[in-house]
């Protein structure tokens, strides 16, 4: 359990990555599908609709659309990914997937890639929402499975099958800019 006390932020990071979302690469990963649904009741929290595709078993990704106040403007998608690269836990001082907060840091694989970046998207639009605000445009949500791996059981399926998702969308953003 997460300290009550600590930022909200601090506390989702911290409980993405307790999900054990290893990636191994070329289809071997434990998969995504508790992290986006831990994403996706988040989202649903904040009284969005919530969509998942989960192409191959366990690879989910999940989408949600903030409605911005100009409905004309081209939409934003705010994206980033649910797994991570394998941890093997004897290189590590603390459990790798055990969310730690210790000497003022969060620990664990994820807390860097990206892991962090999830609940800093997730807290921002949650500000928004909770004020009563509502972004200049739409903004669309998307977390991802198959990152690591090249988004081959992640973003490129998403793409190919939900292209609705991104509809009126121009422009993205994540980790990377």
């Amino acid at each position: 359990m997460t300290d009550p006390s600590l930022p909200e932020v601090v506390r989702i990071a911290s409980d993405l990555i307790r999900f054990d979302t290893s990636n191994f690469g070329g289809g071997n990963a434990k998969g995504e599908r508790e992290a986006a649904q831990y994403v996706g009741a988040y989202l649903e929290g904040l009284g969005l609709a919530v969509e998942y595709y989960e192409p191959i078993p366990r690879r989910t990704n999940v989408m949600a659309r903030v409605p911005g106040r100009d409905r004309d403007k081209p939409a934003l998608v705010v994206h980033g990914h649910l797994d991570v690269v394998p941890a093997m836990a004897e290189d590590w001082s603390v459990d790798p997937f055990a969310g730690l907060v210790r000497d003022g840091m969060l620990w664990g694989r994820g807390a860097v890639d990206m892991k962090n970046m999830n609940a800093m998207i997730l807290t921002s639009v949650a500000e928004i929402l909770r004020a009563g605000e509502q972004p200049e445009r739409d903004l669309v949500l998307a977390f991802f499975a198959d990152e690591e791996n090249g988004g081959v059981e992640g973003s490129a399926l998403v793409v190919q099958n939900r292209p609705e998702w991104f509809e009126g969308a121009t422009a993205a953003i994540s980790e990377v800019g």
